[in-house]
């Protein structure tokens, strides 16, 4: 599967966030974790932390999947090693 836009997620479907991304590559190694575990996800940029007066704002990709599928979205980013930003549930 790939990833797909957040507004194609059926309405009512319930999604879960299952990664937070801080950085390009980690970005892309988990698009190709949860690709490869034939899993359908929408990413969407989102704020790391709010902006200060002595710190730009700092944004990272958050990666959604069908809630049914987090398990194995979880099992499949654990299994590449992507634990940094896992979503503990």
């Amino acid at each position: 599967m790939a990833r797909i836009p957040m507004e194609a997620f059926e309405e009512g479907t319930e999604i879960v966030r299952v990664y937070l991304a801080a950085r390009l590559e980690e970005a892309q190694a988990v698009e190709q974790a949860l690709g490869g575990a034939g899993l359908e996800y929408g990413a969407e940029t989102e704020d790391l932390a709010p902006p200060s007066a002595f710190r730009a704002r700092r944004q990272g990709v958050g990666f959604w999947v069908d809630a049914p599928d987090a398990d194995r979205g979880v099992e499949a980013l654990e299994r590449a090693g992507l634990v940094a930003g896992l979503v503990r549930r």
